[in-house]
């Protein structure tokens, strides 16, 4: 059974709230295809199974950033060549952080068109052997989906750059920006930032209803989660202004800083 059917079987269940939240599970669970225009940049974002893949196209060079779980990338290949893009041409691949449904194609790409993965070290434990550590349910869905997604797995892999530093992302893909470790959601967490968006896997997630930002389902240290948070808006981006998860999304700076209380930096 898989997310989308799971969750729906268990809203049926609830008929107060089935209505609405049936609308919203339709959507999570769409295959879509979004183009968003930044300063000096086009980022394609590929949904499946509600795992968002963002390609960063800029002065002819594309990044890949979380290829999402390994059964979908025949279907992630296929999304890049109906958007016009040849697989091929993606040397880069980034990783924000070794969950399954974030790092699960990598080995794909890699394997299939020699891309380079880059992925922070804190998470060589998940690469190197296809498997979740734990998961800590911030809510309902968290612990409706916690058994499966603690037990996904992938097949394992090497990264060819282990983060440990911030890293001039242009240096590896010819898209101008930067990697830059933010550990918090997972020991190796990376985020992206590039030109006036940031692109940052599971720190945080799109709100299902709205346009704000909410805790992801999966979340250790909540307390630490929000001071991650607000260094990235105070001090990692102080200069972005659209926010790129994982889950739903985007959000715009404001956004994020109502939803978690982050005060601008005197």
């Amino acid at each position: 059974m898989n997310t989308c059917h799971a969750l729906r079987l268990s809203l049926s269940r609830r008929p107060s709230v089935s209505g609405v939240l049936f609308g919203l599970l339709l959507s999570a669970c769409a295959s879509t295809h979004q183009v968003s225009k930044q300063s000096g940049l086009d980022v394609h974002t590929f949904t499946h199974d509600s795992i968002n893949t963002h390609l960063l196209v800029a002065n002819g060079a594309m990044v890949m950033v979380d290829p999402g779980y390994e059964k979908n990338a025949p279907v992630l290949e296929q999304d890049l060549r109906d958007a016009g893009f040849d697989p091929a041409m993606v040397k880069t691949i980034v990783i924000t952080h070794g969950h399954a449904d974030h790092a699960g194609a990598a080995r794909h790409f890699q394997a299939r068109f020699q891309a380079r993965v880059v992925a922070g070290k804190g998470d060589e434990g998940m690469f190197s052997t296809g498997k979740n550590e734990p998961l800590c349910p911030t809510g309902f869905l968290g612990r409706l989906r916690h058994a499966q997604d603690e037990g996904a797995t992938y097949t394992p892999f090497h990264a060819d750059v282990a983060v440990t530093e911030p890293v001039d992302l242009a240096a590896l893909s010819g898209v101008p920006g930067r990697i830059v470790p933010l550990p918090g959601h997972t020991r190796g967490s990376l985020v992206v930032l590039a030109g006036d968006a940031a692109f940052v896997g599971d720190l945080f997630r799109g709100s299902l209803v709205g346009s704000g930002a909410a805790t992801h389902l999966y979340m250790c240290d909540l307390e630490g989660n929000k001071k991650d948070v607000a260094r990235l808006l105070n001090e990692l981006a102080p200069d972005a202004r659209r926010f790129f998860g994982g889950h739903f999304g985007p959000v715009a700076r404001e956004d994020v800083a109502d939803s978690f209380d982050v005060l601008p930096r005197k």
